[in-house]
Order: C-alpha cells, then sequence, then structure tokens
C-alpha cells in the first residue's frame, strides 16, 4: 500500500495533507506525521497542512499559503466522509488519497486505505512504514504514536491489538520520549480539572446508561471551548456500572452535539440514526435537540437491553 502512495506523491510538487474538522490528537498526530515524512523524504516538494487551527500546545498550525489544487495531490486522514473533510480545495486536486480507520461509507478517494480493524489512522500509517521497513525522523514518530496513544485510550480498546502494540514498538524505536507524550496529551490545568469535576455532578445515571447534557454557559463559565469541551465524554469512564455514556455538548450556534461512548454495545448505527456516525462503541452527532437526546438515550438503553438477553 505504501508503494502506491508513494507512487502518487512522486508524481506531484504539490501535497496537500487534510484531516477532520474538530480534530482530535489522531487527526492531527496522522496529518503532522504524514507532513514530517513527506518532506524528509523529499525535500524539494511544497508539503502544507490545511485545516482550521485550535489550540493545541503540541501540534503546529495548519499551514497559510497560496495553492494551485489542480497540480496538488490530497492527502486526506481520519475523515470517513467528504462532509467531514476540514478545509478547501481537496476536490479539486488532481488526485485524492483517503487513508482511515473508521467503517466505510464514502470512498471519495482515488486511492482508498482503510482499516476499520485498528484503533486510529496513525495505527494505519505506522503499520504501512513498518511493513516497508521506512526510518523515521523523531519527529514523524511521535507524532504518529501520539495520535495511536490518544485515540486508543492509552491501549485500553477493544480494537487495540498485537499489532497496535507492535506499531506503538516501533515508534518508539526511533526515539520517542512515551512519559512526555503522555503528559502532552492527557494533562489538563486546574480550569479543566474544576470542570471535569463540574461534569461528574451533572451526570444522570439509568439502566446502565450515563450522561451529561452540558450547557454553553456552563463551559464557558469555566473558560473552556466548545471544542475542548465536548471532548471531555471520557469523564464517566471505566466505572463498573456504566456500559454506555454521552456527553451532550451545546454547540455555539445552538442544539447539541453527541459523544457517545460504549464498552461492549455496538452504537454507531445509533448514531447515525440522527444524522452522525463512527465507530462501533465509540460515535458522534451533531444538532440534536432536547427531544433527540431523550430519543437517543431511550435507544442506547433498548440496545443494551437487547444485548443482555
Amino acid at each position: 500500500m505504501l508503494d502506491q502512495i508513494i507512487e502518487l506523491i512522486e508524481q506531484f510538487d504539490t501535497i496537500c495533507i487534510y484531516r477532520h474538522i474538530l480534530p482530535d490528537g489522531d487527526a492531527k498526530g496522522s496529518q503532522f506525521g504524514m507532513k514530517s515524512w513527506i518532506k524528509n523524504k523529499w525535500p524539494d516538494k511544497k508539503v502544507v497542512a490545511i485545516g482550521k487551527d485550535t489550540p493545541n500546545s503540541f501540534f503546529p498550525d495548519c499551514d497559510q499559503e497560496s495553492i494551485d489544487f489542480s497540480k496538488a495531490l490530497a492527502i486526506i486522514c481520519d475523515t470517513s466522509n467528504r462532509e467531514r473533510i476540514d478545509g478547501e480545495g481537496w476536490d479539486q486536486c488532481a488526485k485524492v488519497i483517503k487513508i482511515d480507520h473508521h467503517p466505510v461509507v464514502d470512498s471519495y478517494g482515488d486511492l482508498n486505505i482503510v482499516d476499520d480493524t485498528t484503533c486510529a489512522a496513525c495505527e494505519v500509517i505506522a503499520q504501512m512504514f513498518m511493513d516497508h521497513h521506512e526510518t523515521l525522523t523523531l519527529e514523524t514518530a511521535t507524532y504518529l504514536y501520539c495520535g495511536l496513544l490518544t485515540d486508543s485510550q492509552k491501549f485500553s480498546i477493544p480494537t487495540v491489538s498485537e499489532r497496535s502494540l507492535k506499531a506503538a514498538s516501533y515508534l518508539v524505536s526511533f526515539g520517542v520520549d512515551i512519559q512526555k507524550c503522555n503528559l502532552k496529551m492527557f494533562s489538563i490545568n486546574l480550569k479543566e480539572y474544576g470542570f471535569e469535576n463540574y461534569l461528574r455532578s451533572k451526570v444522570i445515571y439509568k439502566d446502565s446508561l450515563a450522561y451529561i447534557v452540558v450547557n454553553k454557559a456552563d463551559y464557558e463559565k469555566y473558560g473552556i471551548t466548545y471544542e475542548k469541551a465536548k471532548e471531555k465524554v471520557n469523564v464517566m469512564a471505566n466505572v463498573d456500572e456504566i456500559e454506555s455514556y454521552v456527553l451532550y455538548t451545546e454547540q455555539p450556534e445552538g442544539n447539541y452535539a453527541a459523544s457517545f461512548r460504549s464498552k461492549r454495545t455496538v452504537l454507531n448505527d445509533i448514531a447515525a440514526h440522527f444524522g452522525g456516525g463512527g465507530h462501533n462503541f465509540a460515535s458522534g452527532a451533531k444538532n440534536l435537540t432536547l427531544e433527540d437526546i431523550q430519543k437517543a438515550n431511550q435507544e442506547l438503553i433498548d440496545r443494551m437491553h437487547e444485548s443482555q438477553k
């Protein structure tokens, strides 16, 4: 698979690398990991990372350059469908490569490299590099490791496999500082600490389902952005009695974004019912009303009851 990517890269002088909107660690890690690898391997090529910048002390800002997309190759990382691609111009590019780990819903690339048995887009990329015996720079390996670390939730979710750990070991072999990566990706400041404690005080629990509805005024009170607030779904994780959990975060423009999580119950089709999607046990949806929230909760409870029969 990497041979096909290399063949396409060598045909273009400009490479545009994209990720999904509201990018998480895997989206940024795969985007900047690919950018770093290409720049190191082909130093004369113009390689740009495209997307709306979101605050992060670890990953770089995206590039702001004038680009002739018609003569460029687009590489789109960690993005299941075209509606979620962050940034313009990808559909004007001469060729498009999709690299992803979500269940296939939209094969928008000229070359689609998707493995939904992996736990991160960074794992897909690391496995390709590993199988191709690529020698990576510390920068490339670190970006990919951080993305793999975050999307695997510290190597704790069901899709973590022997190959996931081998990919992590391969990346670490290039000098990745494991402790530094953990601190950078998971440490929080006191404002976030206070907000997380507030969220825990708002948990509603019913029939193995826990959920929180957080309003715009709630996260703004703590100086937390919407993007950061919606990442806090895992404050309900690792509780024995909770099988599934959802964080409903009020969007700046109104209505709510849902972050669905489950230990064993498949729920991505429930997210799809509300216009979203994602992985079997980790999905999302946007623009839910308060009525939708009640319906989604009941569907989750009914699904858990069915799975227990």
